[in-house]
Formats: C-alpha cells, structure tokens, sequence
C-alpha cells in the first residue's frame, strides 16, 4: 500500500481535530465528519497536563490555550476538610515560560481547535457519519448517513468511547466497561487563594476543585457506585449537594452556588484497552475509540492528541501504508496501555483503600514520570 494522499476523519472531538491540523501540517488532504449538528461539546472543565501540553504545542495552539485556561505548577492533596497534607511540583514540560499544566473548560478547547481548522479551510461535514465501509486493495469506498459517498486511501475512527467505527472493525465486545465509579463535575466561582487542582480525600469518595479560568473554577466528585444509576436534571442538585457534604474547605464553601443543574455533569466511568493492532486494513481507530481511560490521571485528552501527532507524522514520513500503521503500534500502544490499566488500578484502589499492597502514590509518579518522555 502507498502512503495515503486522501483521509476521512470520523468524529470532530480532541483526537479527529488535532489529527486534521497534524495532516494539514503535513501537507496531506484530510476532511472530517462529525454527526454532531452544532459542532458542540458537552462537558464542563478538563485538566491538561504536561505530556497534553507538549502535544497541543507541537499542532500550534497552546498559546490560545494558556491564554484561555488557568495554568498552575503544582497539586495539593487535602483531607476531607481541605487541610493540605502534601504538595506535589509538576514538570515544566515546555519550558519555563508555561505553566506545568493547565485547567480549561472544554467549550474553549473545542473552539480553538474549531477554529484552527476553519484557519486552514479542511473541509468539515457535519451532522453525518458513517453508514457503511467496503475496503479493497486500493482504498476504502465510504457511505455516510446523509446519502454521500466517496473513496479513500485511510479512514481514521476517532469516533470516541462509544466508537461506531470500532463496532464496524472488532464488534461490540470491546466496547468500554462500567467500573464501578461515576464522576461528577460542577462550575462554580474560583476563590482568589485557588491556584492550583487540590484533591480531598473523604469517608465515602473523592473530591477536589481545579481552576479552569481567571473567573472559574470545577469541583469534581468521584463517587464509589457499584451499579450505574442515570438521574433526571431535577435531581442532581440534591444528590450532589448530599455527596459534597462529606467536606469542608473551599469546596464545603462553595456548596450553595451548585443550584442549576446545568451547571453538573454526572457521567458513568468506563475503561477499555483495545488489543493490538488497531487497524484493518486501511481503517484504523485513535483517541477514546481505541483506549478510554478514567480520569484518575487526567491523561486521556494528551495520550489522543499523541496519537494525532505520531500518525500525521507517520504518514508523511513512511513510504508505505503498512509501514506507517505498523509503526504507529510500536509507538503507541505500550504507552496508551500504561495509561488505561494505570488509571484503572487507582480508581480500583480508590473503591478498597485498605487494599494490601495498594500504592496510588508510586504509580501516580510512575505514570508522570513515563509521561514525561518523548512519545
């Protein structure tokens, strides 16, 4: 197979926009299908840290970034009346004129990357997706749900957790499984003196805040849940309210501006590691479609915007199509495994603290540490 001249891109979340403006680096035409209508994100803040940062830096916009988002150079870890007992310094990955990593909410995320590539004029279809893939030696001939139809030589799934595209290529058993933690999220008012994530550790769960704007900032929950239960909008509020009680501090104080249920996200969490590869033939899948992570180390937005990165990369540099996806496997998935599996244990301890032999510290600094080198 000759390296791809023609790429559809399914799905405009992190990984699909970050992988159009590495193409477009590259000098490779891309276009991108989004089934999404409006182009809008769900979600409120999300934390990048370093490894994030290093990748946003190398498609050009984390400079937008930091200037839209809070950057900070250290964690603190409280108990569950927010008295600090530890702080942790985080590597400067970029150099000392940028933070070590930065809270953002995920609204100015996604429209920087909107807005890179509208900048660079890569054609975006959206509210369609894929209704049909047929694969031949010479490319990939695409249906989309909107009637359209056309040919490739590479289609990338970066579809997300709940991958169409990883339906179609390995079935439904290897989409991501319930872990037995839900997390919530809230937007309330940043506080002066918060500078920085702090994380509580309560009787029931954990909790923290983290700064996502000069104005804004997130308080998070990870609530111990054996059984997933979806909760109608007038609920939340009540329930959130009831879990936060458990802490004092900065976010016992900020309890009573949680009142509008538009202000809560309340998501299941799910984990899946896809096994090698992550292709066939001339399909392949990137970002959550392929590994979804907990958020137990805030890594799951830097490790897709990677996978961007090194196959743009690979796809310019290789002579072949073979050669390019095999290579991208050897970079990624031994990283991306660590990842998932790492994040997975944390969240496993978090459900048994007294597990024996649980070490969450060792393996938070293992994982930021690997992170740290060249991917």
């Amino acid at each position: 197979m000759p390296a791809p001249d023609k790429l559809l891109i399914v799905g405009g979340g992190i990984a699909g926009m970050a992988l159009a403006i590495g193409l477009k680096r590259a000098g490779i035409r891309s276009e991108l299908v989004e089934i999404n209508p409006q182009w809008t994100v769900s979600g409120l803040g999300i934390g990048l840290g370093g490894p994030a940062l290093r990748a946003l830096k190398m498609i050009g916009v984390l400079d937008q970034c930091v200037e839209r988002g809070f950057g900070y150079s250290f964690f603190n870890a409280a108990d569950a009346d927010g008295n600090i007992k530890g702080t942790v310094q985080l590597p400067r990955l970029n150099g000392p004129d940028y933070p070590a990593t930065i809270g953002i909410m995920r609204q100015a995320l996604h429209s920087i990357l909107q807005q890179a590539i509208t900048d660079t004029q890569i054609p975006v279809h959206l509210g369609t997706t894929v209704a049909a893939l047929n694969q031949d030696d010479g490319g990939v001939n695409v249906t989309c749900t909107d009637g359209r139809s056309d040919r490739f030589d590479l289609v990338v799934g970066a579809d997300g957790a709940n991958s169409k595209i990883r339906d179609m290529l390995f079935g439904a058993q290897w989409r991501p499984k319930y872990t037995g933690q839900a997390v919530w999220r809230a937007t309330v008012k940043r506080p002066p003196e918060v500078q920085s994530r702090t994380s509580y550790q309560g009787p029931r769960n954990k909790a923290g805040f983290n700064p996502v704007s000069d104005r804004e900032m997130y308080i998070y929950l990870v609530q111990n849940l054996p059984d997933f239960v979806r909760l109608p909008d007038e609920r939340l509020c009540a329930v959130l309210d009831e879990l936060l009680a458990d802490f004092g501090g900065l976010i016992g104080a900020a309890r009573a501006e949680i009142n509008d249920p538009k202000d809560i996200a309340y998501r299941p969490i799910t984990s899946v590691i896809l096994p090698p590869p992550w292709y066939r033939g001339r399909v392949i899948l990137i970002g959550d479609a392929a590994h979804t992570t907990t958020p137990h180390m805030a890594a799951g937005a830097g490790i897709a915007i990677e996978d961007a990165i090194v196959l743009a990369e690979l796809l310019q540099s290789e002579k072949t199509l073979v050669r390019a996806l095999e290579a991208f496997m050897t970079r990624r998935f031994e990283r991306c495994r660590m990842v998932v599996e790492n994040s997975f244990q944390l969240g496993e301890w978090e459900k048994a603290p007294n597990t024996p032999g649980a070490d969450p510290v060792g393996v938070e600094g293992q994982t930021i540490r690997a992170l740290a080198q060249p991917f």
